[in-house]
This record gives structure tokens, sequence and C-alpha cells, in this order.
């Protein structure tokens, strides 16, 4: 081949090339969202910012590395029927769709850095309105079934709640972890069907049955982060005050909260 048809045939290739990449850096998921970079091991930023709303303080890690950082008792917000401070990161009301649409997947490796006796929930899927049909609770309080169940002696059980087609929210142990221990949470809603795995360092991978949801046709939101429950501290009933929520983790210690995720995931089918 001669030196003018080399040329000829790189001044037809390199246009072509130049498309190809232009069409991969556009290249969007479910509904016009943003897929995460190929190969990153995370869901980029942009792609959480385009579909979460924030409520609290910023969890991103500075440079974001898929690394996010949630403080209930830091960030302190409140909601109008809260039982305790969260910090989270919720799906937008426009990015909302009704559980026969809903088809999500959710990742991350996951560090509590909780003092003996807290309760906390780091992922749950709302029903628009105050009821929720999916929540994994990381907790050191008193419970019967599950892998420790014994208050304040700093071993958490982590607990996945279901909601299935009885109304009933049953529940299944995943494991158990200490204070800045890991573990690999999953969780997937596929059109109804719920489930939730998780891998501990001293359990393995344990899961909860593919379960069908109590559901209707409103629409569903996913939420993750630290949302650290309270009760009344003399009761010991559900609270939605603050100032209570305040008395209870001084009588029970809890000065401090951290959830860490890392290696988060978010797909949509």
């Amino acid at each position: 081949m001669t030196t003018p048809q080399r040329s000829r045939r790189l001044a037809i290739r390199l246009p072509l090339l130049c498309a190809s990449l232009l069409a991969a850096s556009l290249q969007t998921g479910h509904a016009g969202t943003p897929e995460a970079k190929p190969g990153a091991g995370f869901t980029t930023r942009e792609t959480l910012d385009s579909l979460f709303e924030l409520e609290g303080n910023s969890p991103y890690a500075t440079p974001y590395d898929g690394t996010l950082n949630f403080s209930a008792l830091t960030s302190k917000h409140t909601t109008p029927n809260g039982h305790g401070y969260r910090n989270e990161l919720k799906i937008r009301s426009a990015k909302r769709l009704p559980i026969e649409q809903t088809r999500e997947h959710f990742s991350a490796l996951v560090t509590p850095t909780l003092p003996a006796g807290a309760r906390t929930i780091v992922a749950q899927y709302h029903v628009e309105g105050i009821e929720t049909i999916v929540k994994v609770y990381v907790q050191d309080t008193a419970e019967a079934g599950l892998l420790d169940g014994k208050a304040g002696n700093g071993v958490f059980d982590i607990v996945a709640r279901i909601r299935d087609t009885s109304g009933t929210d049953a529940s299944t142990a995943l494991g158990t972890v200490k204070s800045g221990e890991q573990f690999a949470l999953e969780v997937q809603f596929d059109a109804g069907d719920a489930g939730v795995s998780v891998k501990s360092g001293k359990h393995g991978v344990l899961s909860t049955p593919r379960t069908r949801i109590m559901g209707d046709h409103r629409k569903i939101y996913f939420k993750f982060g630290d949302y650290l429950q309270a009760r009344d501290p003399d009761t010991g009933a559900m609270s939605t005050k603050p100032a209570t929520w305040d008395a209870y983790f001084q009588r029970n210690g809890i000065g401090s909260s951290l959830v860490s995720f890392r290696e988060t995931k978010f797909e949509r089918k």
C-alpha cells in the first residue's frame, strides 16, 4: 500500500472512531439517566445526583470514589413522621415508579460505626406516604429469633423486614457485625418481588426468600443511609418529637453515628 493510500484510509477511520467514542459517552440508561462508567466499580456521583435527593449533610467523599459517609446525629435531619434523626439519599419524586414498573438493584460494602445499643435503618423502600415495604436494620437491641438478639452488648444484628402480600412484615436474620466491621449488602426489587442479601465475616452469605410485596399502584422509592431509631425513653413507645429522641440517645449513651458505604452501585433496568 502506498503512502497516499494509507493517508486516505486513516482519514476515513478517524471520523468513524470519533463518532463511536461520542456515542459511547452519550450512552444513557433507564429514563435517560446516565449510566455508571464501565469498570468504575461504583455508580458515578452524576448518576446518583440525577436520581436521588439528599436529606441532611452531603455524604460524598472528596474526591468521590464510590464512598458515602452518612451520620444521622451530625445531620440531625427531621421529617414530620420520623422516629429519629436521619441522613439519607432518597429517589427524587420525578423519578419514582409504581411497584410493577420498579426494577432496581443496589449493592455496597457497608460499615456501621455505632455505639452499643444503637439501632439504625441503612436501606429501605417506601410507598409514597408513610408506609415502608422493605427495611434493612443494623441493631444492637433485644429481639427474639435473631442471630444475637441481645441489647447493648456491641453485637449488631443485620435484619431485613419485607412486607408480604398478607401485610405481614416478615423478618430475616442476615448476620451480625461489631462496630467498625464491614458487610456486603444487596437489595433487589423486581416488579413487586423483593430480596435482600448480606455477606458478613462471621456468617457468610445469608439471604431473604424472594418475597412478593403487598402493594397497590402507588409509586415507591428507595432510600439508603443512616436513619437512627429512637423511642420515648420513659414509655418505650415510638415518638415523632426530636426532644424525646435527644433524651433517648442521652439516656442510652448514643452520642455518635456513622454508616459508610463503599463501592456503591445503584442500577435501574
